[in-house]
């Protein structure tokens, strides 16, 4: 790795007759295999002509694309002619071949380890290094949520080698948190539910998420595992489990997804596979009917705006899964289609915080096969939609979400929210009938560093009075 400069001083060491020295560079002329990208001695026009005004410039240009990964590069003085406006500099420019990218390093406080590092930033090692290509690499690091950018990526020469490392300065976020949350109503038992997230399990970019849930209809629990590779294979698999179990329905469910990740992380492309036991009871009997085996494969799109976040903030979300079933019976064999999507979008103008978005889940064909236990909230508690956990269950149904607020993300502020939709409700005779309603209310939040506690009194279309209103409390520690 070689840089030099190559000057003609031209002041010092005696310039042509036709120059004078007191006169000021009007025009610099670039020749030579560097004179695109070496723009820099550009800049002396209307400059002195000074040899150490020249020198300087000249010695930043090459400093400049030494950095910027070229091998060899040169910028030397060739001639000055006066003209009736000034000077006419002549300087040739050469860079000739660039370093090999060789690894991707962190000098932060981020517990990322190497493999993770490069398998996440994919530095494109053994091709020739481009600074600009470590602003992909910090973007996609960026976007798993787990860190944050002590200072902009450089590129780093490995001495006696024409390679060049990629270096960041990385620090961890507090990607992880624990959630608790219960609600009261005047007449119903309390409900509530306990979440958990680790993430990034030993620098691995692992995650782990489980919790449970006590509704108005039962117990609900759940836990995902994310593989965030499969040996060389640069897709990611989740592994998910649901059980459920009320006094109407059971079920158990289990789902294998591979995703890509496309657009530094903001595009999710997945297929994977599904399978489930599922049984119900009619009203009216006192035992569970058959047990439903159900095989199937899903297709999943998933696009975000920013990476990750803890709870809410400003952010663009929307997702569509799309779901083919085969299931088997005592009664025989059939298909279902199952399809859900939705979008969010929380803008903040000012001081006023504003959320707006749509959830939908329909299944086909939607008939007296169609039973509980595959019927779930639009929301819930954990959706933080003014709906307790388990109400109301449908297998379709499509809701909006509008909510209006004062404050700062930082601090916590006060909002009101009014969400309507429409769902899919079961009849006497076993068939689902279409009905509007709406869920409406006012909350308040605090954020301390480690901390979110939210506070939301809620009612509905079937609300009669505010003492029969929803109260929940939620509380989030992130580490």
């Amino acid at each position: 790795m070689i840089g030099w400069v190559v000057l003609w001083a031209l002041a010092q060491s005696g310039a042509p007759a036709q120059v004078d020295l007191t006169s000021r560079i009007d025009s610099v002329d670039l020749v030579g295999s560097g004179a695109q990208r070496m723009s820099g001695p550009k800049r002396l026009k209307g400059q002195p002509f000074d040899s150490s005004t020249i020198r300087h410039q000249l010695v930043e240009t090459v400093d400049s694309v030494v950095a910027q990964g070229f091998l060899t590069a040169s910028a030397t003085a060739q001639s000055a002619v006066l003209t009736d406006s000034g000077i006419t500099l002549k300087i040739e420019t050469i860079s000739n071949g660039r370093l090999i990218w060789g690894h991707l390093r962190n000098l932060g406080e981020s517990r990322l380890t190497a493999v993770t590092l490069d398998r996440i930033g994919r530095l494109p090692s053994g091709n020739p290094a481009n600074p600009s290509d470590l602003d992909a690499v910090q973007r996609r690091l960026l976007q798993t949520g787990y860190v944050e950018a002590m200072a902009n990526p450089v590129l780093r020469k490995v001495p006696r080698m024409a390679l060049a490392d990629g270096v960041v300065r990385l620090q961890d976020l507090p990607s992880s948190f624990l959630e608790a949350a219960a609600s009261w109503s005047r007449g119903q038992s309390t409900q509530g539910y306990v979440e958990t997230r680790l993430a990034n399990l030993w620098g691995t970019a692992r995650d782990l998420d489980f919790g449970i849930s006590q509704g108005e209809q039962g117990i609900r629990a759940h836990a995902h595992w994310k593989e965030p590779w499969l040996g060389s294979l640069d897709a990611r698999l989740d592994l998910s489990g649901n059980l459920a179990y009320d006094s109407f329905s059971q079920a158990l469910e289990g789902r294998s997804d591979l995703v890509w990740s496309l657009l530094e992380g903001r595009l999710e492309v997945g297929v994977g596979l599904s399978a489930a036991s599922r049984s119900d009871r009619i009203l009216g009997d006192t035992l569970f009917g058959p047990q439903m085996s159900e095989f199937g494969s899903r297709t999943t799109l998933a696009w975000r705006r920013l990476p990750p976040a803890i709870w809410p903030v400003g952010d663009l979300l929307a997702n569509l899964d799309l779901e083919a079933v085969r299931i088997e019976s005592d009664t025989g064999t059939f298909a279902r289609i199952r399809v859900r999507t939705g979008s969010e979008i929380w803008p903040q103008i000012g001081p006023v915080d504003l959320r707006f978005g749509f959830q939908a889940r329909a299944i086909w064909p939607l008939d007296r096969t169609a039973g509980l236990s595959e019927a779930i909230a639009p929301g819930g508690i954990a959706g933080w939609r003014g709906w307790p956990e388990g109400s109301p269950r449908s297998p379709s149904w499509g809701w909006l979400v509008t909510q209006a607020g004062v404050g700062s993300r930082e601090r916590g502020g006060v909002y009101a929210f009014w969400e309507p939709g429409v769902r899919a409700l079961r009849t006497q005779d076993q068939s689902w009938v279409e009905a509007w309603g709406w869920s409406e209310g006012v909350g308040m939040s605090l954020v301390l560093p480690t901390w979110q506690i939210d506070l939301v009194v809620a009612g509905r279309d079937d609300t009669r009075t505010w003492q029969d209103a929803l109260l929940q409390v939620r509380a989030r520690n992130r580490f």
